[in-house]
């Protein structure tokens, strides 16, 4: 009889967990409805609120709970890297910094890496876009801080890099902002080249003008490592010129625009390390009204 009586209330709580569960798990579809109609509302973070609750009840009813907590863990991560991105288009950067890394975690707790990757790279690219504002808006210290941030988070970066040496090239850093141009053209940006080459040539005039003649050739010849540039030519050869380096001057004047002048100029640094023949054949191409009568005069002295 004992036995017996003991069966039927084994029996009877089986069937009273059966119904609980049965409960729990009626409730849980409650809140994963209420979170996919959120989701479909975009409402992303009232749906992730309900996503939890069903994943909590799921999970604790067990084999029955299986396939929806496994449902809920698919959503919660993504869901929450859909609202980051959309707090960033808003420009609240601290809100959605502190959900990317929400997503972050719950990716990592479900073993979902494809989102964790998605949700790391996002969290780098904050810092990038509030640096890219401060530049736009004037404030290079701010941006520089928060590019260098950008940096830091991702290395291999080319556009945090080029805008980094921006904002530094803007605040007359030079020195740093040639550091991180370099690196952006090392890692591929295409206009890194540009920015850096203008960049260079402007400090290469600037420093002509200035009499600082030896600065100007170095600036000017780090934007011929880059490429061939007229301008840069000119500059480097007028300065050395200038500098009576003559044999440098020759170097980069013979790829400097063939104006007159320039000619003329040519010319006279061949006769200065005397180089007859070369001289009485670059004053021979100066006929202009200003630079020609002179040139003449070279020539019958020469005896060419």
């Amino acid at each position: 009889m004992k036995r017996i009586t003991k069966l039927f209330l084994t029996a009877a709580v089986v069937l009273f967990a059966g119904s609980v569960f049965a409960q729990d798990m009626t409730q849980a579809g409650e809140f994963y409805q209420k979170a996919t109609e959120a989701y479909q509302a975009g409402n992303e973070m009232e749906a992730v609120k309900n996503f939890k609750e069903a994943l909590k009840i799921a999970e604790a009813a067990g084999d029955e709970g299986v396939e929806m907590a496994q449902g809920c863990k698919d959503m919660i991560p993504q869901i929450l890297l859909s609202a980051a991105g959309k707090m960033v288009a808003a420009k609240d950067y601290a809100k959605a910094e502190e959900t990317y890394n929400e997503a972050l975690a719950a990716a990592k707790d479900f073993g979902n890496e494809s989102v964790a990757k998605n949700a790391e790279a996002k969290l780098a690219q904050i810092p990038l876009q509030q640096g890219n504002d401060a530049y736009n808006a004037g404030n290079m210290d701010e941006a520089i801080a928060l590019l260098q941030k950008a940096v830091e988070r991702d290395g291999d970066n080319a556009k945090a890099h080029l805008l980094l040496g921006m904002a530094y090239n803007k605040a007359s850093k030079d020195d740093e902002a040639e550091v991180s141009l370099l690196k952006a053209k090392e890692l591929g940006d295409k206009n890194a080249e540009k920015v850096l080459s203008g960049m260079l040539l402007s400090a290469a005039n600037d420093a002509m003008k200035a009499k600082k003649f030896n600065e100007a050739i170095a600036k000017a010849e780090k934007v011929l490592a880059i490429g061939p540039n007229p301008t840069a030519s000119l500059i480097a050869g007028m300065s050395a010129y200038q500098a009576k380096n003559f044999n440098k001057a020759i170097t980069h004047l013979v790829n400097a625009p063939a104006t007159a002048q320039n000619t003329y100029i040519l010319g006279s640094c061949y006769e200065s390390v005397g180089k007859k023949a070369q001289a009485c054949a670059t004053y021979k191409k100066v006929n202009d009204a200003k630079f020609g009568p002179t040139a003449k005069q070279k020539i019958a002295k020469l005896g060419c």
